[in-house]
């Protein structure tokens, strides 16, 4: 193999590693602080680390660049992220597994697809089509909870990932339409601020108290650098030696490495019927991403 796609794919795997240790991090920090103290240390981290990356590559150009109207696009995709990447926060805290949140996120790739071919007027194959209906019956069989009455349905925190999975779908179909304008470094940045600086606001309008602990800083620190830094960097720097979809469907295996890192470090194990249905999303995930005969542009999400 040329070492070139093997340097791709040591990337690429390292980012899917550093999400789904974020994942595992980040539940670690909500076990013990809520939703607002941990947005407000998470992004705070991660504004401050990718403004500092950002600088390190500066590039003259990409700033001249960034400006009128894709500067607006790139807002609207940073709304976009931004509020898809609270709801999956909070569906990390209201679960008791995060790797049963990572399995639903599959959902983002499906829809990912389905937008591609609607809107963007996609080439698809039988075979991606056949993807879809598999990861969309593995997540119905993730969220699905047997119960007596109907509101009781649907497991507590899977209509959060639902809801960021769409919105994810939504920034990443927009970005796609402009991703020889968008700067990936800068939009991470910008999703970082905007961020940090609304749960910032909503600290100091409830006039909250930031109280962390050493174990809460620990896993804040080292998830937000794992989540917001380390993947955007590897999961770009693989995308200069392979293809996207192959970037993707690698990062895609994250849920695996959820599965396996929440039984050893947070004691928790989907059940069966959440192990079927992971197992499905993922071979949906895999079916989909599969390279085909026609030629098609893919992100990673």
């Amino acid at each position: 193999m040329n070492s070139q796609i093997t340097k791709g794919y040591l990337y690429a795997f390292g980012a899917s590693l550093a999400l789904a240790a974020s994942f595992v991090f980040s539940k670690s920090a909500l076990n013990l602080i809520d939703i607002l103290l941990f947005g407000f240390a998470w992004f705070g981290i991660g504004a401050l680390l990718n403004t500092i990356w950002l600088l390190i590559i500066f590039r003259k150009n990409t700033f001249l660049t960034f400006k009128g109207q894709v500067l607006l696009i790139a807002v609207i995709i940073a709304i976009l992220e931004g509020l898809a990447t609270v709801s999956f926060y909070v569906a990390i805290q209201k679960m008791e597994n995060p790797a049963v949140v990572s399995f639903i996120g599959n959902l983002g790739p499906v829809l990912v697809t389905i937008m591609g071919i609607t809107l963007l007027g996609e080439n698809y194959k039988k075979r991606q089509l056949f993807g879809i209906i598999l990861a969309l019956g593995g997540v119905f069989a993730l969220t699905f909870s047997p119960a007596s009455n109907i509101e009781s349905l649907v497991q507590p925190g899977s209509q959060f990932v639902v809801f960021a999975s769409v919105l994810f779908a939504a920034a990443t179909i927009i970005a796609r339409k402009y991703k020889d304008k968008l700067h990936p470094e800068l939009m991470s940045t910008i999703r970082s601020i905007l961020l940090f600086l609304v749960f910032a606001i909503i600290i100091w309008i409830n006039d909250k108290e930031l109280d962390y602990n050493n174990s809460v800083w620990k896993a804040i620190i080292i998830g937000s650098f794992l989540e917001t830094l380390l993947t955007i960097v590897f999961a770009y720097q693989a995308l200069r030696y392979i293809e996207a979809a192959k970037t993707s469907l690698i990062i895609s295996t994250k849920a695996i490495w959820v599965l396996v890192m929440a039984y050893f470090f947070l004691h928790t194990f989907p059940g069966p019927m959440e192990l079927i249905g992971g197992c499905l999303s993922i071979i949906g995930i895999i079916l989909i991403s599969l390279k085909g005969n026609h030629r098609s542009s893919k992100t990673f999400s």
